[in-house]
């Protein structure tokens, strides 16, 4: 009978001490530098519900938007410190943190919402993903997901782009990213990096003949004043990664980690969906306001004009991730 006693009250004690693990309130700090109305923002609202609810209300997640926290590039060194706990943030910057994602950041690796989704969330994106995770440890950083099916797309004032021949002579403004540049480059155009706050005046006044972004942005800004045709080509990915700090996600209970873990999918969710609603509204909105909007059907020339920009950058990738390009190339 002694023994059935201590047995139940050692049980006990240690569901208390497992219930005031787990009951012990945490905040962790999610940051993003765009708007509220951003895929980013959204994803991370989703998740914050998400995770409320899964823990009860002993996790909690508050959202820093507009840059409150800093840029991207400030945020995802403030996880690496564990000043900051979560962002949602661009593939390209994150590219510069973790080599293995830009993958997804050459030219013309995607044809489309469809196939984003179908490689990122298929057999390869988890291999993918599997080694962002394995690189992205070794820097302090902890990747949750990667999704948003979007695509930063040409918009110019000088024609519409039908044809591969109608990127000759375009002086389109872009990030400050080679992978970027090199593949308006290839493409025919020539490009001007030229920071973003500058870039309505520049369009305005023909410094640069047009930009590349995503369809939201486009509308958003307005663009759709000084410029007149927008082709949707998916030249690049707009798609974003969910990162979280290592230091941050080790300080957790396993309760929590478990939380977080679960609840991952919440935000993928929400980037997957918000991307493409946000994008087909912003195109309905410029077409409506007057703006000429075509989609390049035939990608074959595309694809082939921008080879040498994935083949350059491929000469220092492990053939592991030459095979996997390959492979999402080839895919329908």
């Amino acid at each position: 009978m002694k023994k059935i006693c201590l047995i139940i009250g050692l049980s006990l004690l240690l569901a208390i001490f497992v219930s005031s693990a787990f009951a012990q309130k945490v905040t962790l700090r999610y940051g993003h530098a765009n708007a509220l109305t951003y895929p980013y923002h959204i994803g991370g609202v989703a998740f914050a519900k998400a995770v409320e609810e899964k823990s009860k209300g002993t996790l909690e997640i508050k959202i820093f938007p507009l840059g409150q926290l800093g840029g991207e590039r400030d945020i995802t060194e403030g996880l690496q410190l564990g000043t900051i706990d979560l962002q949602g943030t661009s593939l390209g910057v994150t590219g510069t943190f973790i080599k293995v994602l830009n993958i997804y950041n050459l030219p013309f690796i995607f044809k489309g919402p469809d196939h984003f989704m179908k490689v990122t969330h298929g057999p390869l994106g988890q291999w993918v993903l599997k080694e962002v995770i394995n690189e992205g440890e070794k820097v302090n950083l902890k990747p949750l997901s990667i999704a948003g099916p979007a695509f930063r797309v040409p918009m110019n004032n000088i024609r519409p782009i039908n044809k591969l021949d109608d990127f000759k002579g375009l002086k389109i403004r872009t990030m400050e990213v080679p992978l970027h540049k090199d593949a308006y480059r290839a493409l025919g155009s020539s490009p001007v990096p030229l920071p973003f706050g500058e870039l309505y005046t520049a369009l305005k006044t023909g410094v640069v003949d047009g930009n590349e972004n995503g369809p939201a942005t486009l509308e958003a800004m307005k663009f759709y004043e000084v410029q007149k045709y927008v082709t949707y080509l998916p030249i690049l990915t707009n798609g974003g990664a969910f990162l979280m700090s290592l230091k941050s996600f080790n300080k957790l209970s396993p309760e929590h980690q478990k939380v977080i873990m679960d609840c991952v999918p919440a935000w993928t969710k929400a980037m997957d969906d918000e991307c493409l609603r946000q994008d087909k509204e912003a195109l309905t909105k410029m077409e409506a306001k007057g703006t000429i909007i075509n989609t390049i059907k035939d990608l074959k020339p595309y694809i082939d004009a921008t080879a040498s920009v994935r083949a350059e950058a491929a000469k220092a990738w492990p053939k592991e991730w030459v095979e996997v390009v390959e492979k999402i190339l080839k895919l329908d």
